[in-house]
C-alpha cells in the first residue's frame, strides 16, 4: 500500500512540474486575474489526487487532456462567481514583460467571449490544433473552427478601428 501512495505522489509531483503552467495559462484566460488563476492551479490538482486515488491514466495525452478539460471547467465557475459578485477585476499587468504592440493585442483579446479568447490563446499562444482543441474544451472541431474564424474577424475588427 506504501508502494502506491509513493508512486501517486510522484505522479503528482511530475504532473505539477510538467503541467502547472499550462493549466496557469488556460485559467488566466478566463478569469483574468493572477490570483483567481492560482487558485484555480491549486483546485485542479487537487482534483488529481482525487483521480488519482480511484483510477489512473491511460496515457499522457489522456491526462493532459483532463488537466486542460478541469482547469477550464473550474476557470468558467470562477468567472462565473465573480460576475455574480459584481466584483472589478484586477488584471495584472506584470504577468510578463510585454512591449506596446503585445499589449495593445492583449487588450483587443480581453474584449472577446472567455471561450473566443480561450481558443485563440490554445491555438496561437499553446500551438494546439482545432482537434484537440475540441476535445479539451467539449465541443465539435467544426464549432472550433468556426469560432477560431469569428474571434479572428472579430479581432481584425478592433484592431482596424483603433488605426
Amino acid at each position: 500500500m506504501d508502494g502506491n501512495i509513493a508512486l501517486r505522489d510522484e505522479v503528482l509531483k511530475e504532473c505539477v512540474e510538467k503541467y502547472a503552467d499550462i493549466v496557469f495559462r488556460v485559467s488566466y484566460q478566463h478569469v483574468c486575474n493572477r490570483q483567481d488563476a492560482e487558485d484555480v492551479v491549486q483546485e485542479v490538482f487537487l482534483s488529481l489526487v482525487e483521480r488519482l486515488r480511484v483510477c489512473p491514466f491511460n496515457d499522457e495525452e489522456h491526462l493532459k487532456a483532463w488537466l486542460l478539460r478541469v482547469a477550464i471547467n473550474k476557470s468558467i465557475n470562477v468567472a462565473k462567481h465573480n460576475a455574480r459578485r459584481r466584483t472589478e477585476r484586477i488584471i495584472d499587468n506584470k504577468m510578463s514583460e510585454r512591449d506596446g504592440a503585445y499589449d495593445e493585442l492583449d487588450d483587443e483579446l480581453k474584449k472577446l467571449s472567455a471561450d473566443d479568447r480561450q481558443i485563440i490563446y490554445l491555438h496561437y499562444y499553446e500551438g494546439y490544433a482545432a482537434k484537440e482543441i475540441a476535445q479539451y474544451m467539449g465541443l465539435r472541431e467544426n464549432t472550433v473552427h468556426k469560432r477560431l474564424s469569428r474571434a479572428r474577424e472579430k479581432l481584425k475588427k478592433y484592431l482596424t478601428e483603433e488605426e
